[in-house]
């Protein structure tokens, strides 16, 4: 079984751990990189993934798990960020910088393209793509030869989270951009209404608990990837944390994580043997 309410419960009470973990070494850590960009984003991440879970919990309680699927596609994606700026001694922070400016510029200059085709003109997007290639260029001049920042599947590979990419992140997306899995089983379950009202509502029933188990344990997912984040960017500057206490939050989420794969690993196997019985596999 599993219990929606004692799990937002064990998650709230293992995030406040890991913030004062991080409040503990967050100086000592900052203090430990050398190459101020790096530091100064490493600062920036710490503080963001810190505010984003901090709204995923509040999620929890009110049942607004649309919501945390998003966010936790968000703080998976700063994790690997994080930890992406802090596992070398600057270059890659740097990589991140020049993607900000050649953004810019790019994004100015499709901009004014597409309005040029269209006979439109818009003084903002020639400002636009003229400040990107002026930033560029005196980034270019500052640091050359400044590798390309990876984005998506590439940043995940980078990390060996390449298993978290195709398992959490790329599905994760899909709350971000149009909930399309969602509406595909909405659309399914309104078939099976007009066959039979009643196996209809008990389907909608346990799919909207499902949505709400999913939400929960990708939540726990990303929280888990923070702290693995945080974890190896103090081991590039050779910090150590406080193994027993890292160790017992590690566990913690790792069992909730093993609860919920162990659930539907099991009720996986009892649908392709075609036994399955939603009394069997209860969701409160």
């Amino acid at each position: 079984m599993i219990d929606l309410k004692q799990d937002a419960a064990s998650i709230t009470h293992i995030n406040q751990r890991f913030d004062d973990l991080v409040g503990r070494n967050r100086e000592e850590l900052l203090s430990r990189i050398k190459d101020e960009p790096q530091r100064v984003i490493i600062q920036y991440y710490l503080n963001v993934l810190r505010e984003l879970c901090k709204q995923g919990c509040g999620c929890l309680p009110i049942n607004a798990f649309s919501t945390l699927e998003a966010l936790s596609r968000v703080i998976m994606e700063q994790s690997a960020n994080m930890l992406y700026v802090g596992m070398d001694s600057g270059d890659n922070a740097r990589s991140l910088l020049r993607s900000s400016k050649k953004l810019t510029e790019s994004n100015g200059k499709s901009w004014a393209a597409y309005l040029s085709e269209q006979g439109l003109q818009n003084p903002a997007a020639q400002a636009r793509q003229a400040n990107g290639e002026r930033m560029l260029a005196d980034f270019d001049r500052r640091w050359p030869d400044v590798e390309r920042y990876p984005g998506g599947k590439g940043l995940f590979a980078a990390l060996g989270w390449e298993n978290n990419y195709y398992a959490f992140y790329a599905p994760l997306c899909d709350s971000v951009h149009s909930f399309s899995d969602d509406l595909s089983n909405l659309v399914s379950i309104s078939e099976v209404f007009a066959e039979s009202a009643g196996v209809g509502e008990q389907l909608l029933m346990y799919w909207e608990k499902e949505r709400r188990r999913l939400a929960t344990y990708h939540y726990t997912v990303a929280i888990a990837l923070r702290g693995e984040a945080f974890g190896r960017v103090c081991s590039a500057v050779d910090l150590i944390l406080d193994d027993k206490e890292a160790e017992g939050i590690y566990a913690d989420l790792h069992s909730l994580i093993d609860r919920h794969e162990d659930f539907d690993g099991i009720r996986l196997s009892e649908m392709n043997a075609g036994d399955l019985s939603f009394e069997n596999f209860p969701i409160n």
